[in-house]
C-alpha cells in the first residue's frame, strides 16, 4: 500500500475539479443564480426600494439557503453537478496504480469539499452582486428585514418579508445567522456527495441517486407539513431559522443539535466509504 502524499492527493483532487467546472453541466448554475435573482433577491430589492433603505450584503444569501424552495432546489442542482462523481472509468485505474487507492480516497473527499465551497461561493456572489452598489457592508440586520412589517403592516404577507422571517433576525445576529446557515447547507450538500460516493464504491451507484432523491424529497414534504419527524432529515437541520420561534427565545430544537446532526451523519458515511474503498476492485473497471 502507497503512503499518504498529498501532493498527488492534490493534484487528482485539482484535474477532477477542473474537469467539472469546464463541463457544460456548469451552465445550470448560472440558471439558478437567474433563478435565486427572480425569486429571493428581486422581492428584498423590491421591499428595500419601497422604504428608501439598503439591504445588507449577506441578507439575500442567508434568506436563499433558509428558503424551503430554494433548499429543495440547491441541493437538486448540486446532485445534478456531481452526477458522475466519483468518476470511475480507464482514466480512474491509472490514477490508482499511479497513487495508490488511498490517495485516490482521499482526492475524492478534497474534490468534493472544493466542490461544495465554489458551488456556495457562487451563490454567495449571485446573491452579493445585484445588489452590490445598494447595500452596507456591517454587521446588523437592516431595516429592510427588521422594520419591514412595522411600517407596512398592510403588506404583512409580502413575500420579500416573508424570506427572512422573525425567526432568523429575532434570535440571531446577521453573522450569526450568515455563519450557521453557511455550515449546515455545506454540511448538506457534503452529505448529498458522500451519498454518492458511498453507493459507487460499492458498485450500487443508481441507488446513491434514489437515497438522495428520497433525502431531498421528503425533507421538503415533511418541513410542509411541520412534523418532528422533518428533523430526521438534512433539510430541516440547514434551515437555521427553523430552529426559532419569532419572539421567545426558547428554540424549537437547540442549533447545536443540527452540527451533531450532521457530524454523526458525515461521519458514518466517511466510515463506510473506507470500508468500500478497501473492498473495491478497480481491476473490474
Amino acid at each position: 500500500m502507497k503512503k499518504i502524499n498529498v501532493k498527488q492527493i492534490c493534484s487528482v483532487a485539482r484535474a477532477e475539479f477542473i474537469s467539472t467546472v469546464i463541463n457544460t453541466k456548469i451552465i445550470m448554475i448560472p440558471a439558478l443564480i437567474i433563478f435565486i435573482k427572480s425569486f429571493a433577491i428581486d422581492p428584498l430589492l423590491y421591499n428595500a426600494e419601497l422604504m428608501g433603505e439598503n439591504l445588507n450584503y449577506l441578507e439575500p444569501f442567508i434568506a436563499v439557503v433558509n428558503s424551503e424552495t430554494l433548499n429543495l432546489v440547491i441541493p437538486l442542482v448540486f446532485l445534478a453537478l456531481i452526477s458522475n462523481y466519483p468518476k470511475i472509468d480507464s482514466n480512474t485505474l491509472l490514477y490508482v496504480i499511479r497513487t495508490g487507492r488511498i490517495n485516490w480516497y482521499y482526492s475524492m473527499i478534497l474534490y468534493l469539499i472544493l466542490i461544495t465551497m465554489f458551488y456556495l461561493a457562487v451563490v454567495l456572489i449571485g446573491t452579493i452582486v445585484p445588489i452590490s452598489l445598494s447595500c452596507t457592508f456591517d454587521n446588523n440586520w437592516s431595516m429592510v428585514v427588521t422594520d419591514f412589517t412595522k411600517r407596512f403592516p398592510e403588506q404583512r404577507y409580502n413575500f420579500g418579508s416573508e424570506l427572512l422571517p422573525n425567526n432568523l433576525h429575532n434570535q440571531l445576529s446577521l453573522i450569526d445567522s450568515a455563519v450557521h446557515s453557511t455550515i449546515y447547507m455545506s454540511a448538506y450538500l457534503l452529505i448529498i456527495g458522500l451519498n454518492q460516493f458511498v453507493f459507487a464504491l460499492f458498485q450500487m451507484k443508481p441507488f446513491g441517486f434514489v437515497v438522495n432523491g428520497t433525502l431531498i424529497s421528503a425533507g421538503a414534504a415533511l418541513c410542509a407539513v411541520r412534523t418532528n419527524l422533518m428533523w430526521t432529515m438534512p433539510m430541516a437541520n440547514s434551515m437555521t431559522w427553523m430552529h426559532f420561534t419569532q419572539y421567545f427565545s426558547e428554540p424549537v430544537i437547540p442549533i447545536w443539535y443540527s452540527g451533531v446532526y450532521f457530524s454523526l451523519f458525515i461521519a458514518v458515511l466517511l466510515i463506510i466509504s473506507c470500508i468500500g474503498i478497501q473492498k473495491f476492485k478497480f481491476s473490474s473497471i
